[in-house]
């Protein structure tokens, strides 16, 4: 660390002393021991972090590269600057992130390949920008799944007596496609921002009438946690019906909810034709 570092502070303090050097012998030691315990460090990390950078931008580099030399010869161009230039721009902040770093890679080579022209869009370059990795990841279980476009999902209810229905989980897919319990979670939030993008579309009105839908969403996570606070549920009446804890309305209110049912709203998550042009040319 440069010993002016410390002078905002000893001049502060010492007023004009700094000035007459009075406190420069004592700030050169002080800075050497700074350095010695923290800067080392620090610059060690540093060399580490840039190391790491060059690496990642590396990796990114043969990426692309590898995604150009695909290219028939005949169909490379001069590269489309409203793609090129703002994929490159953006993609400086996605380095971190191997998914979203792939799809600018192809997003780029995209530009060099007049085959894919009619679909290359500059606004796909503003969808990576608002994706996550698990968006990312969603969009490329399309790619793999067998049914091409159309995922099988589900919302779980409570259904009540009356045949009511109280929504308890919504955007629900199948555990063999995400078994991570994290993802899941977040899984509802990431397709409503991709329906946002207008890339997926979800619908309860159709499904994929050869599955049978409760044998594979009764495996779920979330299958499993509501049927388990429906059998809290029952457990509750059972020992407040006896005790005289709750007025006769709380009683009653909570019966209605230990005599309900779970039940599954059968649904499709489907790609959309953008999510079809986005999903060829970024996945």
């Amino acid at each position: 660390m440069d010993i002016s570092s410390f002078l905002p502070i000893a001049e502060s303090i010492a007023g004009g002393a700094i000035g007459a050097g009075a406190l420069k012998g004592p700030l050169k030691s002080l800075d050497d021991w700074w350095y010695y315990f923290f800067g080392s460090k620090t610059e060690l990390a540093r060399q580490k972090a840039e190391l790491l950078n060059a690496q990642k931008l590396e990796s990114y580099k043969t990426d692309i590269y590898n995604e150009v030399k695909n290219i028939p010869p005949e169909k490379l161009q001069q590269p489309k600057l409203d793609i090129i230039g703002p994929a490159l721009e953006a993609s400086r902040y996605y380095i971190d992130a191997p998914e979203l770093r792939k799809m600018f890679a192809k997003l780029v080579a995209s530009s060099v390949d007049s085959r894919k022209e009619t679909i290359t869009r500059s606004a796909f370059v503003e969808f990576v920008k608002q994706m996550s990795p698990l968006d990312a990841k969603i969009l490329s279980t399309f790619v793999s799944n067998s049914q091409s476009n159309k995922l099988p999902m589900v919302k779980i209810n409570r259904k009540l007596a009356n045949n009511n229905k109280i929504p308890l989980k919504s955007e629900v897919l199948s555990f063999e496609l995400f078994s991570d319990i994290n993802e899941r979670t977040m899984i509802p939030s990431a397709i409503i921002n991709l329906s946002r993008l207008g890339l997926v579309e979800v619908t309860y009105s159709e499904w994929l009438s050869q599955l049978d839908y409760t044998k594979i969403f009764s495996l779920t996570p979330e299958y499993d946690q509501c049927t388990k606070e429906l059998q809290e549920l029952k457990s509750q009446y059972q020992v407040f019906s006896n005790n005289g804890f709750l007025s006769n309305e709380q009683l009653e209110g909570l019966k209605t909810l230990a005599n309900s049912s779970i039940e599954l709203d059968q649904g499709l998550l489907t790609l959309t034709s953008l999510g079809k042009d986005f999903t060829s040319l970024c996945l």
